[in-house]
């Protein structure tokens, strides 16, 4: 009798399906055959797998996206002229004193030929303030050599003597705030004010409000510091005890707004004068930039801190590319030095003024941006003799 072959499956079972077939080799060059592994590949793949890899390659390209958009948002600003201080004859004389007449008898005096000052290549200079209630509390000048990659800041005193100022009290920190109705309020009058002392106004400026130099403090989580002193004034809400501690943002506040000392008759103690504040300052501000630098992740929250804090005229790309070549440089790098003064009264109030002599001096071996010495005919310097 004739037998059917075994099939290796019982009667009345249908045989399974056969799984799809593979796709076929590729044939061609190494992008076909890479794209054949990649099919066969995928094809083995969950749809809980496949899911997951497209989110998370969407995810990448829109950061690759976002990163190409903030590169090129940071940009170098434009190396724009820098305006040279051209001092009118009365500018640095004393209240009511006038111009020695010419030989002829006029009223003003011939101006001396003035060299040309021409900005060098790839310098670039910036005012720095901090404000409390309108003053200017902490003012500095920078000078960046992108060619040389170096940077030099300047502290000038809070009561550095302005001879040309036209109101009352001719004090720098009341430059900013300007409330004489002759002189335009702002960083435009501040620049002014400026170039009287060093002979040239800075590029671009940022002013920096008490609250948002806290918030800075807060986002990169406190700065170390070595206290130089006991610092106590309970009617400022100033305590710090002396040594090395970790400042919060009130702390690192009470550390740039502290001088001296008071008795409980109000006689002034321990302390320092307004050297030694901005030199403190300058230390506190170089380890807190450092901390700041370290973390660029944090940067769109240092723009949200700038915006709702800080004035300027330049925009938020040329001020952190600035930023990123001072990071390139190093702040260890980065050279403070303040303005040379002594301390004289007119009136009632202490003023510092500058030393012309030493202040020309350091002047042309730090922030001078020019392919020439600065020179004493655009400067406004006062001398002893102008005091009263």
């Amino acid at each position: 009798m004739f037998k059917r072959p075994y099939s290796g499956r019982r009667v009345g079972k249908e045989p399974k399906s056969k799984k799809p077939d593979a796709p076929k080799r590729a044939e061609g060059g190494p992008l076909h055959r890479l794209l054949y592994r990649f099919t066969a590949w995928w094809g083995k793949r969950r749809l809980a797998v496949r899911i997951a890899i497209i989110a998370g390659a969407s995810v990448l390209a829109l950061g690759m996206v976002a990163a190409i958009a903030v590169r090129a948002w940071i940009r170098p600003p434009e190396e724009t002229p820098i305006v040279v201080h051209n001092p009118s004859p009365s500018d640095s004389l004393p209240s009511g004193a006038s111009p020695a007449p010419t030989p002829s008898g006029g009223d003003e005096t011939e101006p001396s030929p003035q060299p040309e000052y021409v900005q060098r290549k790839g310098i670039f200079t910036f005012l720095l303030a901090g404000v409390n209630e309108g003053l200017t509390d902490t003012l500095m000048v920078a000078t960046l050599d992108t060619e040389q990659g170096t940077c030099y800041v300047l502290s000038i005193p809070r009561d550095t003597y302005i001879p040309s100022a036209t109101r009352s009290l001719k004090k720098i920190n009341g430059a900013y705030i300007q409330r004489n109705n002759v002189d335009e309020p702002g960083i435009a009058q501040l620049k002014k004010e400026v170039a009287t002392l060093i002979g040239f106004q800075p590029q671009y400026a940022a002013v920096v409000n008490y609250n948002g130099f806290k918030r800075l403090i807060t986002a990169i989580g406190g700065v170390d510091f070595y206290v130089p002193t006991r610092m106590y004034v309970p009617a400022e809400g100033i305590d710090l005890q002396k040594g090395q501690q970790h400042l919060n943002a009130d702390k690192a506040l009470q550390l740039v707004r502290w001088r001296v000392n008071y008795d409980e008759y109000g006689n002034a103690t321990t302390g320092y004068n307004d050297q030694g504040r901005m030199e403190t300052q300058q230390k506190l501000l170089t380890a807190a930039a450092k901390k700041a630098l370290a973390n660029w992740t944090k940067f769109p929250e240092y723009i949200s801190i700038a915006q709702e804090n800080l004035e300027s005229d330049i925009d938020w790309g040329n001020m952190l590319w600035l930023a990123e070549q001072v990071n390139k440089i190093g702040m260890d790098n980065v050279e403070f030095h303040t303005l040379p003064t002594y301390t004289a009264r007119i009136g009632k109030n202490d003023h510092e003024f500058v030393d012309a002599e030493q202040a020309l001096e350091l002047l042309n071996e730090t922030i001078n941006p020019f392919s020439i010495p600065i020179g004493p005919e655009i400067l406004e310097h006062a001398k002893s003799e102008d005091v009263t």
